[in-house]
């Protein structure tokens, strides 16, 4: 069974779309459910994969915030008794109360500077594993996923996803524990201070309103931020394709067309983003307007209380500063609500990722390949195809002997290439079955057998990196001698002496400071480094011309020499002396034996050769 196939770029299951209108009302079942969500999204979150010395930053953090909070909330009382000081004409008393008042103030803020230090390590801690973490399991995907993503999406889906959490963690550290201290502290010093119970009630009634007009309106927020979201993820997507495809872009002088698209792109994010932040004007116009509200009714309430002598100077002050001390909290918890709905939202593309099952979990075989010579490969009743409605491999039979070379050709589309990439595992068969040396490919650890095989593909993708650093990328831990053999086998310490910068030569994105002779032999000379016990060579020089063909056929020779070797070829005349060749038509084989008796008996085989000698004298200058 193959892995699931991806959904289209940009599609999502909430049937948002980014022109939808961010106040929609939502029904209260969904309410709930998105609640619960949240909720089981926070609690299967990486909280619980930070380190212990990270745990330990984070404990000293949240002691430092509500050390903070708890003095923020106690400084009113220090201002109350300095005012009523003053109306008694204790001035030593009043300078006393100012100084604590100051003093708590000024540790308050001091503290905040602590946090902002300490708590920084952890979220960077946080972040940078969350990336490895990402990126490791992104790069573990089975190859069928990829090839139905955007790479520049793809980074984008991780990028947003750390941004996310870390703007959660920052949200209940910095915003959601002092919000709790704080409001705890008020509500004490109220009680004790018995403050009159209708101004009590305004400030239980003004924190009330406020929280259900927030949540009414973060809602409504929370799609149009999700469909913002989308739509800037699938404009980056189309700017780096672009980027990604500027040669193409180039050659066909589609520059002002490419252009338009990604203006269009970013214009449908705009269109987004702006039903968003009209969501949140609206939202934001509804909270200043309760705000003034209560705080208006409590001032008056206070002067009636004064003017009755029930109140005292400093009461009033009390009640001035815990309103605004009440509304600080209130409109930090709107924020730390908004912030981890966006958190929430931003990671959600990311959660889908890291839910998708990798090729370890889709192909638990964990045994190793025995021995350490060349490879003998069994194909028994292969059959394939990239979607369920169109085989290209029906029933493929083949045995390679342990180092021996077999050559599949055939027309184009004939199932050749298929055949190379369920070989190295990148995709599992619909039946039959792949033995190594006796062992299902099925059963193997996919490590074990990748590290067997040794591929030359026909259009070499290097990376932006030293000439010297790819080809040690075949085996990092080769010491120089095998790496100079190599190059020499495969015909490239020519290429390296006419490079200025010799080894150390940057071959630019994908290898595209090198010519396609010139990337095939550093292919070349990887397979040979790599030392295989299989060695796979996919179309290796169907895109290059005859002369550079025929000088690097002498390098895949070198490379194949006592290694089990599967040629997949479309120029029969690179192939003719391979042990076998077997034809295949349709994804069967229909023909199998050596050249020479392929062509006497007059087949599909001798079809193909002739086809190709009236082709060649058209083909022979590459």
């Amino acid at each position: 069974m193959r892995p699931p196939q991806p959904a289209p770029d940009g599609a999502t299951g909430d049937g948002a779309s980014p022109s939808s209108d961010a106040g929609n009302s939502i029904p209260e079942g969904a309410r709930r459910r998105h609640f619960r969500d949240a909720w089981a999204q926070l609690r299967q979150g990486p909280w619980r994969d930070i380190s212990p010395a990270g745990r330990r930053r984070l404990v000293l953090v949240a002691a430092l915030v509500a050390l903070g909070a708890a003095l923020q909330g106690f400084a009113p009382l220090a201002l109350t008794s300095a005012v009523d000081g003053l109306a008694a004409g204790q001035a030593t008393g009043a300078a006393l109360a100012a100084a604590a008042y100051a003093a708590m103030a000024g540790l308050s803020r001091a503290l905040r500077q602590g946090v902002s230090l300490i708590h920084g390590e952890v979220a960077r801690g946080l972040e940078r594993d969350l990336y490895r973490g990402s990126y490791a399991h992104a790069i573990a995907l089975p190859h069928s996923l990829h090839l139905g993503r955007r790479a520049g999406e793809l980074a984008r889906t991780v990028t947003d996803g750390v941004r996310g959490w870390r703007r959660m963690l920052d949200a209940v550290v910095l915003t959601g524990l002092p919000f709790l201290v704080e409001m705890g502290t008020v509500a004490t010093v109220l009680a004790v201070a018995a403050v009159p119970p209708t101004l009590a009630g305004v400030l239980l009634l003004f924190v009330l309103a406020y929280g259900w007009a927030f949540h009414r309106g973060i809602l409504g927020q929370r799609e149009g931020f999700r469909a913002a979201a989308r739509a800037d993820a699938e404009a980056q997507g189309v700017a780096a394709d672009a980027l990604a495809n500027q040669e193409t872009v180039k050659l066909f002088a589609r520059e002002p067309l490419v252009g338009q698209r990604i203006g269009e792109a970013f214009t449908r994010g705009g269109t987004a983003w702006q039903a968003y932040n009209r969501a949140v004007a609206r939202n934001g116009l509804a909270l200043s307007a309760i705000f003034a509200l209560a705080l208006g009714a409590t001032l008056l309430l206070a002067v009636r209380e004064v003017a009755a002598g029930r109140m005292t100077p400093g009461g009033f002050v009390l009640v001035n500063a815990y309103v605004l001390q009440v509304v600080g909290p209130v409109e930090r918890l709107g924020g730390m609500a908004r912030e981890m709905v966006q958190g929430l939202d931003l990671t959600a593309r990311l959660r889908e990722l890291m839910d998708e099952p990798d090729e370890l979990a889709l192909s638990p075989g964990g045994r190793d390949l025995p021995g350490s010579g060349p490879l003998a490969v069994r194909i028994e009743g292969l059959r394939f195809g990239y979607d369920p409605r169109r085989p290209v491999l029906r029933g493929v039979d083949l045995d390679i002997p342990a180092g021996r070379s077999l050559a599949v050709v055939g027309r184009s589309g004939s199932g050749k290439s298929t055949l190379a990439r369920l070989l190295c595992g990148l995709y599992r068969p619909d039946g039959g079955t792949i033995r190594m040396d006796g062992v299902a490919v099925a059963d193997l650890s996919l490590a074990a057998l990748r590290e067997a095989v040794a591929v030359v593909p026909q259009d070499t993708v290097l990376f932006h990196d030293t000439l010297r650093a790819n080809l040690l990328f075949a085996r990092p831990g080769a010491g120089e001698e095998e790496m100079l053999r190599a190059a020499r086998l495969a015909g490239l310490e020519g290429v390296v002496a006419t490079l200025p910068d010799g080894w150390e030569t940057v071959v630019g994105e994908r290898g595209l400071r090198l010519s396609g002779g010139e990337k095939q032999r550093v292919a070349i000379a990887r397979a040979v480094l790599k030392r295989p016990r299989l060695l796979l060579l996919d179309e290796a020089t169907s895109s290059l011309d005859t002369r550079t063909e025929r000088a690097i056929q002498s390098g895949l020779e070198a490379a194949a020499r006592g290694v089990t070797t599967l040629v997949i070829a479309h120029r029969l005349s690179t192939v003719r002396d391979a042990d076998e060749i077997a034809v295949m038509e349709e994804g069967r084989i229909v023909e199998r034996g050596r050249h020479g008796a392929l062509l006497a008996a007059g087949g599909a085989y001798a079809a193909l050769w002739r086809a190709q000698e009236v082709e060649s004298p058209a083909g022979a200058g590459g």
